[in-house]
């Protein structure tokens, strides 16, 4: 299927499934993604599989799909990822002419995640999109992975303006048992959240307190981003859903190097002025004082009692250095500040003195 004459066929048609808003999952990982999304039914958000393997292809969930290796590739060679990069790069350069924000949603740590999505994001990027990646990193088992993830993670740093990391592992054991509709701490409900707020912010000027210029400079200088949604069924919903976005966003660290924070509120009800402020005050706790704060709060009756909020802070720092190991500060302490200064000692150990030690 060529992509980018089906979007221009949508765009031409004027039919509604064309959106401005583009969502690229790209192996995996990603495709597993962009398939909740598609199960969630957001509007204006056209969704495109790419992927190395012909049967996950298949069987995923999309508006359009692209494959971008032969059939006949081995799913892990790396060669093979590398030559089909420029023509992934051609193909986007046609698909996103017209994209205003570009989702790009992959796994870190295999070929199509870390190798192929860099290089579309980058042309989504340079044609003029604000090009937000959603990664996520692999688990604490995956070992053999994680050097090629933090790789990869760079790479989409330097290719997006923005790059936020999902947690893969926020799952709760009381959700083990439940179907996805039910299942709020997914890093793949997660993702959903998270790429609503923003598309019906967009959509709607949906900010209460800024205007979308602000929001948009936000996202253009985010760097490496978390982000934490929290739900709640209670009365005081808008509250106890911010502390569960906190503690989720502030799982793999603070926030107080975070330079901006976008807040989005979702109820079935109007939310009170009171609960707003006391909402705003414990985020605001949390954050460095000089950080930019945005929110905006919205009624979705098919929410159905429940308050959703979803917290993004930009601007953090990446925990790895090129070595791939976390950036701790070197520290030289003196564990006996009363000893005096070392001297030499003047030892003379012939050999089977040595020898004498070693036995």
């Amino acid at each position: 299927m060529n992509l980018a004459k089906t979007l221009k066929r949508d765009h031409t048609s004027g039919s509604n499934s064309f959106s401005r808003i583009v969502a690229l999952g790209f192996g995996g990982a990603g495709i597993d993604l962009l398939t909740h999304l598609m199960e969630v039914d957001l509007k204006n958000v056209h969704c495109v599989a790419v992927d190395a393997d012909p049967y996950h292809l298949h069987i995923a969930r999309a508006h359009s799909k692209f494959p971008i290796l032969p059939e006949n590739a081995p799913r892990g060679n790396s060669e093979s990822g590398e030559d089909s990069e420029c023509h992934v790069s051609e193909e986007v350069s046609h698909l996103l002419g017209d994209a205003d924000i570009v989702f790009v949603l992959a796994g870190m740590g295999g070929v199509t995640g870390s190798a192929v999505a860099p290089i579309v994001a980058e042309t989504a990027r340079k044609a003029g999109a604000l090009t937000i990646g959603l990664v996520t990193q692999p688990f604490h088992f995956e070992r053999a992975r994680f050097n090629t993830a933090i790789d990869g993670m760079r790479k989409m740093l330097n290719a997006c303006d923005t790059v936020i990391l999902i947690d893969n592992h926020m799952l709760e054991p009381s959700t083990l048992t439940l179907p996805f509709r039910f299942d709020k701490d997914t890093p793949s409900q997660t993702c959903c959240s998270i790429i609503e707020s923003i598309a019906h912010t967009f959509s709607n000027s949906g900010l209460s307190n800024a205007d979308l210029g602000e929001f948009r400079m936000m996202l253009r200088r985010g760097g490496l981003a978390k982000a934490g949604v929290g739900h709640s069924y209670s009365n005081l919903g808008t509250e106890e859903a911010t502390l569960r976005a906190l503690r989720n966003a502030m799982a793999l660290g603070g926030l107080t190097q975070a330079n901006g924070i976008f807040l989005n509120i979702v109820g079935c009800n109007r939310v009170e002025h009171r609960h707003l402020v006391s909402t705003l005050d414990i985020v605001s706790r949390k954050i460095d004082p000089n950080a930019q704060l945005l929110y905006g709060h919205r009624i979705d009756p098919a929410m159905q009692g429940v308050t959703r909020v979803t917290l993004l802070a930009t601007g953090m720092v990446f925990p790895y250095t090129w070595g791939g190991y976390r950036n701790i500060p070197l520290g030289i302490y003196d564990l006996e500040p009363d000893a005096l200064a070392e001297k030499k000692l003047s030892l003379e150990l012939e050999l089977h003195q040595l020898e004498s030690y070693a036995d």
